[in-house]
C-alpha cells in the first residue's frame, strides 16, 4: 500500500537543494549574458542585436513571473481554498456564482484520498501501453523514446462544483464537473539521452459524465462517456532542452499542439467511453447521434477597436471571426482596414451536447508576422437557441470597451424522414438561397473493417491499408493498419450534404506502404432514402482483385430542418446499447462471414435480408439485425420458437371473415407500449365492391378514451384481402395503467363519398392485463363482426 509522502522533513531538503540550484544557474545565466556582451563588442557586431536579445529576455522574464504568480495562486486554491476566496474573486468555483451547481467537498476529499493510487496507476498505464505505442509511431532513430519520469505531485486535481441534469431521457445521467488541476507535477521523457519535459501542469474545464444507459441489474449503469464540453484552459512550464521553446511563437505552437491533441482524444465530439457490462455496444457509447446543428451567420460588426493607429493617430483593424463549438473550429475571411466590417458568411456545426454546450465567437485583428490582436468575444448557450429555434441578435463584445456584432442563429433538427428533404430543398428554392449558403443533410459514417483484402501479387505480402473517405470536396484518412487483409478501424466520419439525391459516398482503399490503389467503393446516397429509418448497417462488396473483399459499414442520413417533431427521435439507436442477444448471420451466397461480427439478418414480410446482386453489389434496403427486446418481424404460422400463436379453427378465422396478425412489446425504460399491425389473412370481401375484393386499413383505439390522440391508423392497401402493412404504433402508458386498457382493434375499408360498399371488416379487441410485458409477443387473431366483439387474451400454444 503506497504511503504518502511526508510534506515536511523531505521537501524541506529539496526546497533548499532548489533554491541553491536556482541561485547558481541565474549566476551562470547573467555571466554568460556579460559574455555575450563582450563577444558582441569583440566583433564589432551592431547594436541592434543586443536590442533585439534585450527584448526577448524582457519578454521571457514578464512571462515567466506571470505563469508563476498564476501557478502558485491555482496551487494555494487547491490546498486552501478559503483564504484565496477571500483575496482573488475571479478564480472563485462555480458554484459560488450559480445556483444550480452544487459544491462537492465530498468528490475532493475521496480524490485526495485515493490520489497516490491514481499516481501508480496512470504511470503503469504510460509505461505499459502508451510508450509502446509512440514509440512503434515514431521513426526507427527515436525508437529509444521512453518516460524517464513520471510524478504526478502531491496536489490532486480539485472539482469547484457539480451540476446533474434532470431533464433528460429516463435511462441515462448527465453530470458536469468543473475541473481545476493545477498540479505539482513532473513529466519527463528521453528520447536518444536528449531530456526534456514539463512540470507543472494546469488544467481548467467542464468534464461531462454520461452514464447511459441505465439498466435493472447490477451495477445499474451500462456504460459511461467522459468528455470536455469545449476546450479546457491549458497551461504548463517545460524542462530541460524543451525550455528552448519557451520563446515567443514557438511557445503558441507548442501549446497549440497539445491543445489539439487533447481535443482529439477528450473535446465533443471525441469522447472517452468505458463499458461496464459487455452487452454494451461501445462504439454506440463512442459515436452516439448527435443532438442537431446550428446555421451560424456573421452579417457584419461595427465600432470595432482601433487595433492599428498609424503616425496619423487614426486608426484601424483588419477583423476576422473565429466560431468555436467543442473541438471544431471555423472563421471567416479577413476584412481589411475597417471597424465596420460585413462578412454575410454562413456556417453549420454538428452539436452533440446542447444542454452545457457553448457556442464562441471570438473576433481578431489580423497582424501577419506577429499575434493577432484580441477585438472581444461572445458566447451563447446553445440550450437556449435549441428552444427557440432562432435568433437574431446585435451582441456586444466582452473583455473590450467597444464593439458589436450582428449573428443569425438556427436550430436544425435531425429528421429521419425522407419526406421531409424535399420540403427542405423548397424551402431553400424559396427563399432563392445559393447552392453554397446551406446544407440539408448530415451523413453519419461508421467504418468498422474490411475483410479478404487481396495480398502483393509477386511478393504476397500483407498490405497496410488505409481508407479515404469522400464525399465531394469533404475528405478523411482513416489510420493506418499495418500487414492485414482484415482491418479493423472502427472510425467515425460526419458530412454535411448538398443534396442526397445527387450526391455519392467514395471510399478508396490503398496500400500505405506501396501507395497503390487496393480497391474502392462508390455509394450513392439516394438509396439511404429508401431504406428503413434512413440507415444501412451491412457489408459493402468492393472492386478489388479478390471477388469476396468487402467493407463493413453503418451509413446513417438525417435531414436538416428548422422545424421540430417529436416523431423524429432515434429510440431504436438508443435501444440498439443494450444489445444483449446476438445471434449468426444468415450465409448469403456460401460466403464465410465472422460470426461474432455479424448479426442475423432476417426475413420479413416485404423483403428479405440484404442479398449481393449479379454485379457484386448489396441490395439497399437491409433489414435491422434483431436484439432482445425489439419488436420481433414477422414469422411464419409452422415457426416454433418460443413465440406465442393463436389457433384458429381454420385458415378464415373462428367468424370465417379473416385474421390479422400482430406484435407487442413494452419498454420499461420509455414506458411505451410499442404495437407492429404485420398483416391481415383472408378477408372476406366488401359488400358492394365492384372488384370483390376490398381497400382495408387498420384502425386502433387504446379505451377507454375513444378520442384523436389515442386513434392510430395504418396506410390503405388497395384491392387486397391479405394485406401487409408492417407499420409500428406506439402508446405512452405505465406498467400500472397498463393492465387497465383494452386495445380495440379494427379492419376497415375505404370507401368513396357516394359508395355504398361497406365499412367494417371486422373486429378485435384485446385485454392487455393478460400481456406478458417481460418479452416481445406476436399472435394471431380471429376478428369478429362488428356487432359481437368480445375481448381476447393473449394464449401460449402448448
Amino acid at each position: 500500500m503506497p504511503k504518502r509522502p511526508s510534506r515536511k522533513g523531505p521537501r524541506k531538503a529539496v526546497l533548499e537543494d532548489t533554491l541553491l540550484m536556482t541561485a547558481v544557474t541565474r549566476y551562470f545565466k547573467l555571466a554568460g549574458v556579460v559574455s555575450a556582451v563582450w563577444f558582441v563588442g569583440y566583433f564589432k557586431f551592431s547594436v541592434s542585436w543586443l536590442w533585439l536579445l534585450l527584448v526577448v529576455y524582457i519578454w521571457k522574464e514578464r512571462h515567466t513571473k506571470e505563469r508563476q504568480y498564476k501557478t502558485a495562486i491555482s496551487q494555494q486554491l487547491s490546498t486552501d481554498e478559503k483564504s484565496v476566496i477571500l483575496a482573488r474573486v475571479e478564480d472563485l468555483p462555480s458554484w459560488v456564482h450559480f445556483p444550480d451547481v452544487e459544491r462537492a467537498e465530498w468528490v475532493n476529499k475521496i480524490l485526495y484520498q485515493l490520489w497516490p493510487y491514481i499516481g501508480e496507476y496512470v504511470e503503469i498505464i504510460l509505461r505499459e501501453n502508451v510508450e509502446p505505442a509512440i514509440r512503434s509511431s515514431l521513426p526507427a532513430a527515436f525508437q529509444s523514446f521512453k518516460f524517464s519520469k513520471i510524478d504526478l505531485g502531491d496536489i490532486p486535481p480539485r472539482v469547484g462544483g457539480v451540476k446533474v441534469y434532470s431533464q433528460v431521457k429516463r435511462d441515462e445521467i448527465y453530470m458536469d464537473l468543473e475541473v481545476n488541476y493545477s498540479s505539482d507535477s513532473n513529466i519527463a521523457v528521453s528520447v536518444k539521452g536528449i531530456n526534456a519535459g514539463l512540470k507543472d501542469l494546469r488544467l481548467h474545464g467542464i468534464l461531462r459524465i454520461v452514464f447511459k444507459p441505465l439498466i435493472n441489474s447490477m451495477p445499474l449503469i451500462g456504460g459511461i462517456q467522459v468528455f470536455f464540453l469545449n476546450n479546457p484552459e491549458l497551461n504548463f512550464d517545460l524542462t530541460s532542452l524543451a525550455n528552448a521553446f519557451d520563446l515567443p511563437g514557438l511557445s503558441d505552437i507548442l501549446h497549440s499542439i497539445i491543445q489539439e491533441q487533447i481535443a482529439n482524444f477528450m473535446v465533443l465530439p471525441n469522447r472517452y467511453p468505458l463499458q461496464l457490462i459487455q452487452s454494451i455496444d461501445i462504439n454506440k457509447l463512442r459515436y452516439p447521434l448527435p443532438q442537431g446543428v446550428i446555421r451560424v451567420k456573421i452579417l457584419e460588426a461595427k465600432d470595432l477597436k482601433k487595433a492599428d493607429i498609424g503616425f496619423t493617430g487614426k486608426g484601424k483593424s483588419d477583423p476576422y471571426v473565429v466560431i468555436r463549438v467543442g473541438a471544431k473550429e471555423v472563421k471567416t475571411k479577413v476584412i481589411s482596414n475597417t471597424v465596420t466590417p460585413v462578412w454575410n458568411q454562413t456556417f453549420e456545426m454538428i452539436v452533440d451536447a446542447a444542454d452545457g454546450q457553448l457556442l464562441y465567437l471570438d473576433v481578431f485583428d489580423e497582424d501577419p508576422g506577429s499575434k493577432d490582436d484580441d477585438l472581444g468575444r461572445v458566447n451563447m448557450d446553445l440550450s437556449k437557441l435549441r428552444e427557440n429555434s432562432f435568433a437574431d441578435e446585435w451582441l456586444p463584445l466582452e473583455e473590450v470597451n467597444q464593439g458589436m456584432i450582428h449573428v443569425q442563429l438556427t436550430w436544425l433538427w435531425l429528421a429521419n424522414d425522407p419526406l421531409e428533404l424535399d420540403r427542405v430543398l423548397q424551402q431553400v428554392l424559396e427563399q432563392n438561397k445559393e447552392v453554397d449558403d446551406s446544407h440539408v443533410g448530415l451523413l453519419l459514417v461508421f467504418l468498422d473493417s474490411a475483410r479478404n483484402l487481396p495480398r502483393g501479387k509477386k511478393s504476397l505480402q500483407e498490405p497496410s491499408p488505409q481508407a479515404t473517405i469522400s464525399v465531394g470536396q469533404q475528405k478523411f484518412d482513416s489510420a493506418i493498419k499495418y500487414n492485414t487483409i482484415e482491418p479493423k478501424w472502427e472510425e467515425n466520419y460526419r458530412f454535411l450534404l448538398r443534396n442526397p439525391n445527387y450526391q455519392n459516398l467514395e471510399i478508396e482503399l490503398k496500400d500505405s506502404k506501396t501507395k497503390k490503389v487496393i480497391g474502392g467503393k462508390v455509394i450513392k446516397l439516394k438509396e439511404l432514402l429508401d431504406a428503413e429509418d434512413m440507415i444501412l448497417d451491412q457489408k459493402f462488396h468492393i472492386k478489388t482483385s479478390e471477388t469476396d473483399s468487402y467493407l463493413q459499414m453503418r451509413l446513417c442520413l438525417r435531414i436538416l430542418t428548422p422545424t421540430a417533431n417529436p416523431e423524429w427521435t432515434d429510440d431504436q439507436e438508443e435501444d440498439d446499447l443494450l444489445n444483449t442477444k446476438k445471434t449468426e448471420e444468415i450465409k448469403q451466397n456460401g460466403s464465410s462471414v465472422d460470426d461474432q461480427q455479424l448479426e442475423k439478418v432476417p426475413d420479413t414480410a416485404n423483403g428479405t435480408a440484404s442479398k449481393p446482386s449479379n454485379n457484386g453489389a448489396v441490395d439497399s434496403k437491409p433489414v435491422k439485425p434483431v436484439v432482445e427486446g425489439d419488436i420481433v418481424p414477422v414469422v411464419s404460422d409452422t415457426q416454433e420458437s418460443g413465440m406465442r400463436l393463436r389457433k384458429s379453427t381454420s385458415g378464415t378465422g373462428s367468424h370465417g371473415i379473416g385474421r390479422i396478425q400482430m406484435t407487442f412489446r413494452y419498454s420499461h425504460q420509455k414506458q411505451k407500449l410499442y404495437i407492429v399491425i404485420h398483416k391481415c389473412s383472408n378477408l372476406k370481401p366488401a359488400q358492394g365492391d365492384s372488384k370483390n375484393l376490398a381497400d382495408p386499413y387498420v384502425k386502433l383505439y387504446l379505451l377507454p378514451e375513444k378520442s384523436s390522440a389515442s386513434k392510430k391508423r395504418t396506410k390503405i392497401m388497395k384491392d387486397n384481402l391479405n394485406p401487409v402493412f408492417d407499420e409500428t404504433f406506439d402508446y405512452s402508458v405505465s406498467v400500472q395503467e397498463l393492465v387497465k386498457r383494452t386495445l380495440e382493434v379494427s379492419v376497415k375499408n375505404e370507401v368513396g363519398m357516394f359508395s355504398s360498399s361497406e365499412t367494417m371488416l371486422g373486429k378485435v379487441r384485446i385485454n392487455l392485463a393478460s400481456l406478458d410485458v417481460s418479452k416481445a409477443i406476436t399472435e394471431w387473431f380471429d376478428l369478429s363482426p362488428e356487432n359481437e366483439p368480445k375481448s381476447e387474451s393473449f394464449e401460449t400454444v402448448v
